[in-house]
């Protein structure tokens, strides 16, 4: 076993020590939040008198509690009794912080009076590993209770460990500069000259019990650590480090180990790299993937026995050779020859068989891949043929990053049995604002030695994360079951092949689907169970086309499984991609309703006391005297290709409104507009929710589209625009005929239809519903 002169090593005792919480009481005070009242814009507030009455019901609103019941179980099923549940919360939701209950026979617990602020529930309980369950108590004001549903324990035993894995991961550049003026320290940079460390564990606090939470956490630690950043990469496009204080927000958070094989470690040369060696070592944390040699590089494996006897192996690789020059010397790989130089590991067919033939037949080797292409929904050619090479060879698991976004999860079939495949972690803390990179997971994984050499991954679970300013949150209800539909849709869509008509390489998509308070993976029909059932709607026709129609899910794991119309009809299924048109608040922070991804000031914001589901909604306040509009949007763009079919639908409700408009913006790839139509427009007056839905088409030279709401003001008075429940469908799967049924893949995101080609006045569209259940397991 090899030893590395700059790797200093803590054994799991003493790291477990160090994931105490690192929250002490100034850090609290300076973080929390003095009201629980939903906080608008302050820009003239008084102006509207709907900000009063709105004040109003939040004051109602955080002072009638709600109760909170829930099931804690083992993975047979069997009650777990004297487990003791910890509420976790911050800011607005400090008086729901640090109360406990414990599990009664039945493995019942519950909490009669808390107040309406989301928060984390840590369960523990002797001989098993602690769950961290994100619970949405914003809930409303109709519902006296919220239900954590059944939490499932799993139990420690010989030969057992859980480990966990997060995506790219940085804590320089605009978090220490958000304006990117030059200057740090300023108003709104999270990360301060005077304070980093205290900073970046602030950063990292709503994750921090969810990554500590296993037997050993391993990120994609994609920066250099260097105090002395004076040798920038002459020829990269983009090069940036992070402070080494900041190397203490990842400590606080349970992280154990980093991956450096990546295209950004060497952003600062070898001096950049020295440093970055030296300081993640001293910060007492393991690392591997790079060296100032290849030959350094390749040794820098991970070698650990943890949880109870699991031996394992880590190694990280970086696919991306060079970057913005040819030249070897700025080559982002470590070489021996024909000059020696620091870098990552390249992911070479030889690095990467070499690691696994050389570890698999002892531990559990797990490489780390970092390459494809970036902002993309699957896997390249060139990692797609790592990640089968490497299962192939006998790794126990395959971790791959590098994209920014989520990708599903695949798995090989191998001789050794099938081996998943964590396509693309996507962002666990990092700075981009482009918005497919907003959402992302952890993974946690249980691995089963029964000798060595002789690892299998026996449960995979994924926890969704919400990257909120760059600071990533756990996410609850709804939200979580999204995100797991649509990492399952991923999953499932995976082409058999990078690209062309090719048999399948190997490489095919998981079952995965959320279940409870988390995501399932399932690498074969074992480890789930389906059920059907058809419902039918009766669909208006307008010359022989439906309308979009929703599919109404029957519970949160529910697929669309078959599509059949009573005559011949074309039919199209889509998927929700615009993710922020509840208007909901479903992460667990220290704040409620902020509503961060729309454009808001004191007269147009999300507000709670007027909405058609759940406990949001957008408001767009005028006055008569205004001589503009209001208007509000989301900040960021949502990519479309060219030529896409779309629909563009939600809700509208009037008092005294003005007219109300909604305006679609196109944008090429560079951001310029390509066309700005308004598409929508509904009469001023005072009338109830009403849907609006709009079909469009993308021009062929868009890449990306805004959609604009808009008020204007009323004839007299206070006027008030309410908007809710949005949705940007984009159209993609299609069948010419579906009379004699469309079946389609499972589990899937699809969940709207539409068709044409019908005769009369009304069809009958068939669906079925496939539900997944997760199988129980022995102890």
């Amino acid at each position: 076993m090899p030893v590395l002169p700059l790797q200093r090593s803590l054994c799991p005792s003493q790291r477990r020590l160090e994931r105490t919480r690192p929250f002490v009481a100034p850090v609290l005070a300076a973080l929390a939040v003095a009201s629980t009242i939903a906080a608008v814009p302050a820009v003239a507030s008084a102006q509207y008198a709907f900000n009063e009455s709105e004040a109003n019901f939040d004051l109602l609103y955080a002072a009638t509690p709600i109760a909170l019941t829930g099931l804690v179980l083992d993975e047979a099923g069997a009650p777990v009794a004297g487990a003791i549940v910890t509420t976790v919360g911050w800011g607005v939701a400090e008086s729901n912080e640090g109360l406990t209950a414990t599990t009664d026979a039945s493995g019942a617990f519950a909490f009669p009076t808390l107040s309406r602020r989301s928060v984390l529930l840590k369960v523990e309980r002797t001989n098993y590993y602690a769950e961290i369950v994100p619970v949405d108590l914003q809930r409303p004001l109709a519902e006296d209770d919220a239900d954590a549903g059944d939490i499932v324990l799993t139990q420690k035993k010989a030969g057992r460990a859980r480990l966990i894995f997060g995506g790219d991961t940085m804590l320089g550049r605009r978090f220490t500069d958000a304006n990117g003026d030059g200057i740090e320290g300023e108003p709104g940079d999270l990360i301060r000259p005077t304070a980093r460390a205290e900073d970046a564990i602030a950063v990292t606090r709503f994750i921090a019990d969810a990554l500590g939470a296993a037997d050993y956490t391993t990120v994609n630690l994609e920066t250099p650590a260097t105090a002395y950043p004076e040798q920038p990469h002459p020829f990269k496009s983009f090069s940036f480090y992070s402070h080494p204080e900041t190397l203490a927000g990842l400590v606080a958070a349970g992280v154990d180990g980093v991956s450096l094989g990546n295209n950004h470690v060497y952003d600062y040369l070898d001096p950049g790299l020295l440093d970055t060696l030296m300081e993640t070592s001293d910060a007492g944390l393991d690392w591997c993937g790079a060296g100032m040699d290849e030959t350094e590089a390749r040794g820098s494996v991970i070698y650990r026995t943890v949880g109870q006897g699991v031996q394992i192996a880590l190694q990280g690789f970086n696919q991306l050779v060079n970057d913005g020059t040819t030249h070897p010397l700025y080559s982002l790989v470590a070489r021996d020859s024909p000059q020696v130089k620091g870098g990552a590991l390249e992911m070479s067919a030889a690095n990467v068989t070499g690691f696994v033939s050389a570890e698999a037949s002892e531990r559990a080797a797990i490489p780390m891949l970092h390459g494809g292409t970036e902002y993309s929904d699957y896997p390249s050619a060139t990692i797609r043929t790592r990640m089968i090479q490497a299962a192939q060879q006998g790794a126990a698991l395959v971790v791959a990053h590098h994209p920014h976004e989520v990708q599903g999860v695949g798995v090989v079939t191998t001789n050794r049995g099938p081996r998943l495949v964590l396509m693309s972690l996507g962002n666990l803390i990092f700075d981009q604002d482009v918005f497919e990179t907003f959402q992302s997971y952890i993974a946690v994984v249980d691995i089963d030695q029964s000798s060595p050499g002789v690892q299998t991954v026996r449960k995979m679970q994924l926890v969704p994360i919400h990257i909120e300013g760059y600071v990533p949150k756990l996410v609850s209800g709804a939200w979580l079951d999204r995100a797991g539909r649509e990492v399952g849709h991923l999953s499932t869509t995976l082409p058999v092949v990078a690209s062309g008509p090719n048999p399948s390489d190997g490489l095919s998509g998981a079952v995965v689907f959320p279940s409870g308070n988390r995501v399932l993976v399932a690498s074969g029909a074992a480890g789930y169970a389906t059920s059907e059932e058809v419902t039918q709607l009766n669909a208006p026709l307008t010359t022989g086309a439906t309308p979009t129609l929703e599919y109404v899910r029957m519970e949160q794991a529910d697929s669309l499984a078959r599509v059949q119309t009573s005559t011949a009809m074309s039919c199209q299924v889509g998927r929700e991609i615009s993710l922020y048109g509840d208007f909901e608040d479903l992460d667990v922070d220290d704040v409620f309703s902020e509503g961060t991804m729309w454009d808001q000031t004191s007269a147009r914001f999300v507000q709670n006391s007027v909405t058609r589901s759940g406990t949001g909604a957008l408001v767009l306040l005028r006055q008569s005297s205004n001589s503009g509009n209001a208007s509000s949007w989301m900040r960021n763009r949502i990519k479309v290709p060219g030529n896409q079919a779309l629909t563009l639908r939600g809700w509208v409700k009037g008092n005294n409104s003005g007219q109300f408009q909604v305006q679609v913006y196109w944008y090429t790839s560079s951001g310029a507009t390509v066309s700005s139509p308004t598409v929508f427009t509904r009469g001023a007056g005072t009338y109830d929710w009403e849907s609006f839905s709009v079909n469009l088409t993308a021009p062929a030279n868009s890449a990306s589209i805004r959609a604009y709401y808009r008020s204007l003001p009323p004839a007299a008075g206070e006027g008030a625009t309410f908007v809710d429940d949005v949705s940007l469908v984009q159209w993609e799967s299609s069948m010419p005929n579906a009379a004699s049924g469309w079946n389609l893949p499972t589990p899937n995101a699809w969940g709207f239809v539409r068709c044409t080609g019908g005769s009369g006045n009304q069809a009958t569209i068939s669906l079925t519903h496939r539900m997944y259940s997760a199988t129980s397991m022995l102890p």
